[in-house]
């Protein structure tokens, strides 16, 4: 899952309205981030293969650290405690978002990845495998992203012109990534895989930046 993983983001300011929309968009990538890094630097590993699953084509047979089911309980109980320490207000109800942000990400991708997501390092692997089918899994994404972007929209407000258009230029941006995604050149190379992985999280963590300058909770 890749846009898809954004839905939870938005979705995440009804549930603690001073958490930072920059912050939930890094959340929910965190463990990909994570992943990317280790993909470059040999901890964890994936091959290319062109027409593996309809909705990718990288077939994830190694990534223990990240995509676990505990691995991922670990990453979101961290991440929501770190946040949790240093946020100025809704401490604890922010840090529980940021978690369950870290933490859906495992749960989105547990519905179009085949079975490939360890239930601990070594366990046995899960996966619904809804990439089989691209059109289902592109229906989901979409419906996640825009009902997260309805939520969005509804517990916040723009402060001026810009932020009553730049919500709609980040949502046709993520159309605009989803489609290259899919449609793009593949990578010949998994590190130079890992680094670009990261780079595009970062990309529209500071997209979504931009949101929080122009609006604000309602």
């Amino acid at each position: 899952m890749f846009i898809g993983h954004y839905g939870p983001a938005l979705a995440g300011k009804a549930i603690a309205r001073s958490v930072p929309l920059w912050a939930l968009f890094f959340a929910v990538q965190f463990v990909d981030v994570l992943f990317g890094v280790f993909l470059a630097n040999g901890i964890e590993h994936m091959r290319i293969v062109p027409g593996f699953t309809e909705g990718s084509p990288f077939d994830l047979y190694h990534m223990p650290w990240t995509h676990s089911l505990s691995a991922a309980l670990f990453w979101a109980v961290l991440a929501g405690f770190v946040y949790a320490l240093l946020a100025r207000e809704q401490k604890r109800l922010g840090g529980l978002a940021i978690g369950i942000a870290v933490f859906s990400h495992w749960v989105t991708d547990l519905l179009v990845h085949v079975p490939d997501l360890p239930l601990w390092p070594g366990g046995p692997k899960v996966g619904l495998g809804l990439w089989n089918n691209y059109a289902i899994s592109l229906s989901l994404e979409v419906i996640l992203v825009l009902g997260g972007f309805a939520l969005y929209m509804s517990v916040t407000r723009a402060k001026g012109l810009i932020g009553r258009i730049w919500p709609f230029v980040l949502l046709a941006l993520l159309g605009v990534a989803e489609y290259v995604n899919h449609t793009g050149p593949l990578p010949t190379e998994t590190v130079v895989q890992g680094y670009f992985m990261v780079f595009i999280f970062l990309v529209f963590t500071a997209l979504a930046a931009v949101c929080d300058l122009t609006r604000e909770a309602k």
